[in-house]
């Protein structure tokens, strides 16, 4: 290969590669041949490299045996310090053949280069795919409201309720569970087979009020008193949800004490446990789990509702500071004390003078008094949300997010004014200097090429 890679008429970069492709040409070798190499992503690659095998086995044929295989040793010798010294590495073909293979490569580049122009222009960026994208669609920017419900007695219960369990737990015990959420049971009375059933729902309620406590029994008496309706009517009774899932439970453990009593007893003798003791257990298990709710169920209902009414308990003092309430204080400590009480500061309380004792905006504060509040909260196109503040009622939240919204949108239609000025201002600095935009065309144009 020495004598094609010094000829005059081949680029030398080619030629370097040339060997390999000689080699695994006239070796016959198909996983190592550069003609049978894994396909460019380009069709038009394809192609051109077909085109080329077909000229390359036309200029092949044109071969003897003998040069053939003076190629083929040259391109597998080439690296070979010893055979680079040997006669044989020297040797060239015709002229001829070395001429007519060079019109093979250039052809072959010339179509290469073709496509590779093709190429690079299919795969320049459309730069103004976003003005157009921007003129198909109209982003909706406008805010949308929502309006939260927050239960402040809720929160009062739920407060109140975890620091009784706190405290149980530190002693060793269970505070029940104070939850007074209630739910709609609907039993079936559709037939007349379904309605008995629902007798005897109502029949084992009045067994189980016997030896209730006053709380319980007093339920258990407004359930009766209601009754069963007639078939076909609908039998709802609204139940404390913790008391469902407490008396579920316990049914379960008495079927299971049940199916063992069963094993060792007579069938008459579980017949008689099922109707006489069993409602006799049940009962009592019910009274108390009843019991223990509206304890725990009131306790925290009272310490929910004083709380409530100490802050609305608060007296407006016009003219007062908090130096005014801290004297009133340490007049009244020693009438609930032995020991006497220290003098109060000077310093302190004049700094106390200078802030009066009730701050605006702070008297008898909604989140100390109210029953419920709503949060008015304003969601913009990209899912962010915003707070306009908590309301007593949703009327002035909703409200505060017309007003919000107002102020809003005009603040686009601003933006818009501006940008629009902007725009005419940039445009007129332009047109005043038409090198920019000359400059801009032809940067534009070569970024295109």
């Amino acid at each position: 290969m020495s004598h094609i890679r010094r000829s005059s008429l081949l680029p030398i970069a080619v030629l370097g590669a040339g060997s390999c492709l000689l080699a695994s040409v006239f070796s016959g070798s198909e996983t190592q041949s550069f003609l049978t190499a894994s396909p460019a992503v380009s069709t038009h690659g394809r192609t051109a490299m077909r085109g080329f095998k077909d000229d390359f086995s036309a200029w092949k044929s044109t071969l003897s045996a003998d040069e053939q295989a003076l190629i083929l040793k040259q391109a597998q010798g080439e690296f070979n310090k010893k055979f680079r010294k040997s006669d044989d590495f020297s040797k060239d073909i015709a002229s001829d053949k070395i001429e007519s293979f060079a019109k093979v490569l250039k052809k072959f580049f010339d179509s290469e280069r073709e496509d590779y122009k093709k190429d690079k222009e299919t795969k320049t960026p459309d730069y103004n795919v976003l003005q157009r994208k921007a003129q198909q669609k109209t982003y909706d920017f406008s805010l949308k409201q929502r309006i939260v419900e927050v239960n402040r007695d809720a929160d009062r219960r739920y407060m109140f309720a975890t620091e009784q369990a706190r405290m149980a737990e530190a002693k060793g015990e269970k505070f029940p569970s104070a939850s007074p959420l209630q739910e709609i049971w609907l039993i079936q009375n559709n037939d007349t087979e379904s309605h008995q059933r629902a007798m005897e729902v109502m029949d084992f309620i009045a067994k189980a009020k016997e030896g209730a406590q006053p709380e319980s029994a007093k339920m258990m008496d407004d359930l009766i008193k209601k009754g069963v309706p007639a078939v076909g009517q609908d039998f709802e009774l609204l139940l404390p949800q913790v008391l469902v899932a407490q008396t579920t439970a316990a049914q379960q453990m008495l079927n299971d004490r049940l199916v063992q009593y069963a094993e060792h007893h007579s069938e008459a003798e579980v017949t008689e446990f099922k109707q006489k003791q069993l409602p006799e257990i049940w009962g009592k298990v019910l009274a108390e789990l009843i019991s223990k709710h509206i304890m725990a169920r009131d306790e925290v209902e009272k310490d929910a509702q004083d709380l409530k009414k100490f802050f609305r308990s608060q007296k407006d003092m016009p003219g007062k500071t908090k130096a005014d309430i801290l004297k009133g204080i340490w007049a009244e400590l020693p009438k609930h004390t032995d020991k006497p009480v220290p003098p109060l500061d000077e310093e302190m309380l004049a700094e106390l003078a200078k802030e009066p004792a009730i701050i605006k905006g702070e008297f008898k504060h909604s989140w100390g008094t109210a029953d419920k509040l709503y949060k008015s909260e304003a969601i913009d196109s990209f899912g962010e949300k915003y707070l306009l503040g908590v309301f007593e009622t949703k009327a002035e939240a909703q409200t505060a997010f017309v007003n919000w919204n107002a102020e809003y949108e005009k603040a686009r239609d601003d933006m818009k004014d501006e940008m629009t000025q902007w725009g005419k201002s940039e445009q007129a600095r332009l047109d005043a200097d038409p090198a920019d935009q000359e400059r801009i065309q032809k940067a534009l144009e070569e970024a295109r090429r």
